[in-house]
């Protein structure tokens, strides 16, 4: 179904969208908003001479800053733009982002590809940039990118679309997939051991440790 972005854009906050199907990848980055996507961009250019055309003030040294706050080698500023993987271009993305000065970033997928300490790195990047004002679209099928990051989302069905503010709605898994720590204290709540809507690993541990103390058979 097609949104209007617009509704949904608010200074100093991240709007997260799960399960949405549209595409954002015809339409044109600008100050206002830059969509920053997981496809990969056709682009037959050294880096260095993209940012120059695009960039009106472009700077080295402000793109060698960029590049170290989203976690991207400086050196890729001499690389052909088709010879970077998708991860480099979806980081290359959001360096362009920041250059271009744009109020409002857009990510989709952006998740995908990144595990373990970057991903945590860029969940908690994503809140700092929003202390500075910028709004941040968040659209993902991933449950566990949007843990630390909102208390609410926005789920979309079939027709339409519901805010949600608990990560423990069973509507939400009739669309996408259960993160594996839900999954586990659900099944635990099925056998009566109640150990709270918890979505951090080691507040289950130390609750299930609890559990255990207190005498219950898990």
């Amino acid at each position: 179904m097609e949104i209007k972005l617009k509704d949904f854009i608010k200074p100093s906050q991240i709007t997260a969208f799960v399960n949405f199907n549209g595409s954002f990848k015809n339409l044109e980055s600008n100050q206002k908003i830059f969509y920053v996507l997981d496809d990969k961009k056709s682009h037959d250019k050294i880096v260095r001479d993209y940012f120059i055309e695009k960039i009106i003030d472009f700077s080295e040294s402000k793109f060698q800053d960029a590049c170290k706050m989203v976690l991207l080698d400086y050196s890729i500023l001499d690389k052909n733009w088709n010879q970077l993987s998708k991860t480099e271009m979806k980081r290359l993305q959001f360096v362009e982002a920041l250059l271009n000065r744009s109020e409002t970033i857009l990510f989709q997928n952006f998740e995908l590809g990144f595990y373990g300490k970057d991903r945590s790195y860029y969940q908690k990047l994503f809140v700092k940039l929003t202390k500075y004002g910028k709004c941040i679209l968040c659209f993902t099928n991933d449950i566990t990118f949007l843990f630390g990051m909102v208390t609410n989302f926005i789920l979309f069905r079939e027709n339409d679309y519901i805010f949600v503010n608990d990560f423990y709605e069973d509507e939400i898994y009739q669309y996408i997939e259960m993160p594996p720590i839900i999954s586990l204290i659900k099944n635990l709540n099925q056998k009566n051991i109640k150990l709270g809507s918890y979505i951090e690993t080691k507040e289950v541990l130390k609750a299930i440790y609890r559990s255990v103390n207190a005498g219950d058979k898990l």
